[in-house]
This record gives C-alpha cells, structure tokens and sequence, in this order.
C-alpha cells in the first residue's frame, strides 16, 4: 500500500514544467512513428504493384500454354489469330501466328524440310502501358 501511496504522491507533487516535457516527448514520438509509417507505406504499395504485375504475368503465361495446347489438340492446324478476347479473361486479348520455314537446301533431292513456328502472345495493360507474354513451338510440318 505504501508503494501505490509514494506513486501517487510522487506525480502529484511533480511540477507542471514536467508535464509540458512529458506531452513533447510523445508530440516527438508521434511524429518519428508518422513518418516511418509513411516510408513503410511506398514500400508496401510497391510491393503491392509487384504483386498484381507478377500475378498478371502469371496468368498470361497459364492462358498462353492453354491456348498452345489447344492448337495442339487440333493438329496445329488453324488459322493465324490477332487480337482475340481470352474467354474467362477479359482483361487479356491474344495473338497466334505461324511462320512457315521450308529448307531447299539441305534436302535438295527428297521433299524440302517443312518447319512451322506457332508463337501464342497473350497482352494485357499494366498500368496503363501494354504487356505481353509469349511462348513458341517449333515443329515439322505434315
């Protein structure tokens, strides 16, 4: 009992010039807290950004190799394709373009070399700014 009684006395016998120290003190920690938050808060919203970019990035590359394998399945032979709304996806469009190699050269006497490219480029708008993402096959045509 005579610890609280020695506390209480001692802060109400305390001066008012400690107080208005005391009330600075924290007016400076407030003030040191608000402007680490402040930093942490661009570092968070960065991160944020990143975060969406990466996870667009992420989904345009699972459409594109959906996309490839479709072509796939359908004997890779379909036509050239630009600007095509992505079904499920409506923030992403896609191209598919294939490029005919043929290799007179090598093989001059048996039937030339038939090679196709197929690319499947998947874009999207990031802030504003187009992206895209692409991934190709090479293959022999039949």
């Amino acid at each position: 009992m005579e610890d609280k009684n020695l506390t209480c006395s001692a802060f109400l016998n305390s001066s008012k010039r400690d107080h208005g120290f005391i009330l600075l003190e924290v007016l400076i920690a407030i003030t040191i807290l608000s402007i680490v938050i402040l930093g942490l808060y661009g570092f968070f919203a960065s991160s944020l950004n990143a975060f969406n970019d990466s996870k667009n990035e992420t989904k345009a590359l699972m459409i594109a190799k959906s996309l490839m394998n479709e072509f796939r399945n359908n004997k890779m032979r379909e036509a050239d394709i630009s600007d095509s709304p992505v079904e499920n996806f409506p923030d992403f469009t896609y191209d598919r373009i294939t490029i005919r190699y043929e290799d007179d050269f090598i093989t001059p006497m048996i039937e030339p070399l038939i090679i196709n490219k197929t690319t499947v480029k998947v874009k999207w708008k990031r802030n504003g700014k187009d992206a895209s993402s692409e991934i190709s096959i090479i293959y022999q045509a039949k």
